[in-house]
């Protein structure tokens, strides 16, 4: 399943039963891109890791030749908990700062465990098929299952490290 989101920014993608993988590309077909953040980085060796902050990850995407910028993931979103289960985060001010780990190549991997099918009784819906959030918004089903994944990672292609790993779930 690909997040409805990223939807035209995923190149060679592999969808197996409990996750999809992806490398980021940008609208004019660039994977050469640069990452920006708003989080904490925990040093694990030599690998700083982008994890919560104060606030949820937020993540975005830049085409340095374009300047084109997309969001890859914000945890104040996506994912099974922000969606379903923690209280609402307001619009607190996320101050993106640069990766300088890695740039270039990036392959996310969004996890799928949760059978929304089999509990689709557990959620409440509108006459349009669109679920209830925990913000009291509705989104469409489909939309919502793209998105409610329940664990997130990035990978760094040409380092060959992953730099992001989050439980969502």
């Amino acid at each position: 399943m690909i997040p409805f989101y990223l939807s035209g920014h995923l190149t060679d993608i592999k969808e197996k039963k409990e996750k999809t993988t992806g490398l980021l590309i940008s609208s004019t077909g660039n994977t050469d891109l640069e990452i920006y953040y708003y989080g904490e980085l925990i040093q694990i060796g030599k690998t700083p890791y982008i994890g919560e902050g104060e606030y949820p990850c937020l993540i975005v995407a830049k085409d340095p030749k374009t300047d084109e910028r997309f969001v890859v993931f914000d945890g104040a979103k996506h994912g099974y908990d922000a969606m379903f289960c923690n209280a609402p985060v307001g619009d607190e001010k996320r101050t993106l700062k640069a990766y300088d780990f890695a740039k270039g190549k990036m392959a996310v991997t969004f996890g799928y465990a949760i059978d929304y099918e089999e509990e689709r009784d557990d959620y409440t819906f509108n006459d349009k098929n669109e679920v209830e959030l925990t913000d009291g918004t509705y989104l469409d089903w489909n939309k919502a299952k793209s998105i409610g994944f329940d664990w997130f990672s990035m990978r760094a292609v040409d380092k060959k490290k992953v730099f992001v790993d989050l439980e969502l779930a």
